[in-house]
Parts: C-alpha cells; structure tokens; sequence
C-alpha cells in the first residue's frame, strides 16, 4: 500500500528554536528530509506539520521548510502554525500564510489547554477565519479533550478539522471505553475527519506498536468512515527508522483487512488529497501508482 504521509516533522534546531526539544533529549538534533525513511515503494507524497518553533519563527519554518525541495521531492503540502486564539487579527497572520502555495492548513497545539481556551471567543472568531481562508485546521488533543474539540466543531460549523494522531488514545494502557466515547460523539460532526497516526508516542515503547494501536485503529475507522480518515507516520515522534515507518503501514493494511479497494484509497491517499488540496502532480502520481499496483 502506497500513502500519503499526512503528518511528518522536519527540523533542525541550529537553524530555528525548539524550546520543548530540550526536555526530549533523543530527539534534540535535526531531522531532515534526507533522514526520512520514505521510499517510492511506499510513499507518494508528504505533508509537513508544524514542529513547534517559536511562534514568531512560523513564516521561517515554512520558507525554510519549502526550500527543502530539492532534498525533499515528495513534501506536498505544509500545516503551519498560525495563533488561531488571537481572534479575528489572526488574518493578517494568515494573508502571510497564503502567499505561500505549499500552506494547505494551520495549527495552534492545543493538548493539554482547557476547555476555555478551546471555546475562547477569539478562539472561534479566529477558527472562523481559517475557515474564510480556505485552510483546514489541524486540532492536536487529548482524549480528555474531545469533549471540548466537539463543542468547537459544532460553534464552527465551516472549519476544517483534522484530529491529530486519533486523539491521543491511551494506548499503552489499553484503557479504551472513555476515548470510544468521546470518539463516536466528535464523529458526528461532518467537519471533522481524523488522522491515524501518532501511536508510537501513545504506545508502551517496551512491546510492538502494532498490536497496542490495532483495537484504535480499527475504532477509529468504524467511527468516522475511510473517507474520513487519512495516515500519518508522526516521523519522528512516533517512530524513526525505516523498519517501524515498514511497521506502520503493515499495521494500517492490517485494520484495512476486508476493506472495499475503494474504502483503502480513502485511507491511503484520498481523504489527505483531498482535505489538504494537493497538487495536480501529486494526483497524478497517485493515479499512475494505483495503475502500477493493478497491473
């Protein structure tokens, strides 16, 4: 199965700050495109999100990241940081955003944020201006979360949402009824679609990510539809070398087991192709792909 990586991370900290970096000791070096374990044989196209620079550093991270082209053929489209919570000034942000064609959508994190921040006024009033621009926005959350995520979708009805990393379950507990339900009430919000990537980081490190992610994976897909679920690695947070991006897709072929041709697309490629607006080039590369595949 051929993908888009619908959520990968680039950086270098000798070029911009990274201040969470230093508490991650095993990450605290670059990660460039070079160092990604995409190959043709499994990789279509790429979608840089936002790694959490300094937030007046955001233009730079995504002109930095565009000029990484050359080393890094498959990047298609790029989720920048915008302050979605400083209301309806956040325009001004995101014309900045917009002159640059490879920015598809924004993100501002907002794990471990409450409730009232989630539902600030100028939270929404700058939700509705991502929606105005045409950008999806990229809602990275916990499962105590979902419960305020919900609330959002339904107080911005245009926006875009893609849920980052399946709402961080709590995998490596396996703990399980508490997300399910949180889960299936955020599906029922038609501008919501879901990523299902991020299950490294969730996992217990100690056993294979597979088995632990599985139960996840496979609810994930009966709550929201394949055509509204698309994957991302979460390179290099949630894995790194080439045998565990191998894992990840194994895994998510395996959840796919008795999925529609059709339904596997959705999953693969089509549901990112889509929310993401991804270049002619790349639609065609995923066409001539899928044909290769049939013959």
């Amino acid at each position: 199965m051929k993908v888009i990586d619908s959520h990968v991370h680039v950086w270098d900290p000798a070029v911009l700050a990274y201040d969470w970096l230093a508490n991650n000791p095993a990450l605290n070096r670059p990660f460039l495109p070079q160092d990604l374990p995409h190959t043709p044989a499994n990789t279509l196209a790429a979608v840089f999100v936002q790694a959490d620079c300094r937030d007046d550093q955001a233009l730079k991270e995504v002109d930095w990241v565009s000029g990484l082209g050359s080393s890094w053929p498959t990047l298609a489209a790029i989720v920048a940081f915008a302050p979605v919570s400083s209301g309806d000034s956040v325009a001004e942000d995101l014309d900045h955003l917009l002159q640059r064609p490879l920015v598809r959508g924004v993100r501002q994190l907002l794990q471990d944020r409450d409730e009232s921040f989630v539902l600030h006024p100028d939270m929404l009033a700058g939700a509705r201006r991502v929606a105005e621009a045409g950008l999806a926005f990229d809602a990275c959350i916990r499962t105590g979360q979902l419960a305020a995520l919900t609330a959002f979708a339904d107080r911005a009805p245009a926006l875009q949402i893609v849920l980052d990393h399946m709402g961080k379950p709590p995998i490596a507990s396996g703990a399980f009824t508490e997300w399910s339900s949180g889960m299936r009430e955020l599906a029922r919000r038609p501008n919501v679609v879901v990523k299902i990537s991020g299950a490294g980081a969730e996992s217990d490190r100690t056993r294979p990510t597979g088995p632990q992610a599985l139960p996840y994976i496979r609810e994930t897909l009966h709550l929201f539809g394949a055509d509204r679920c698309m994957l991302g690695s979460d390179w290099p947070v949630s894995l790194t070398g080439a045998a565990a991006y191998q894992e990840w897709i194994t895994t998510a072929e395996t959840a796919l087991a008795g999925a529609s041709e059709s339904e596997r697309e959705s999953v693969s490629s089509g549901t990112a192709a889509r929310v993401y607006r991804l270049a002619e080039g790349t639609e065609q590369a995923i066409t001539e792909a899928r044909k290769q595949e049939k013959d």
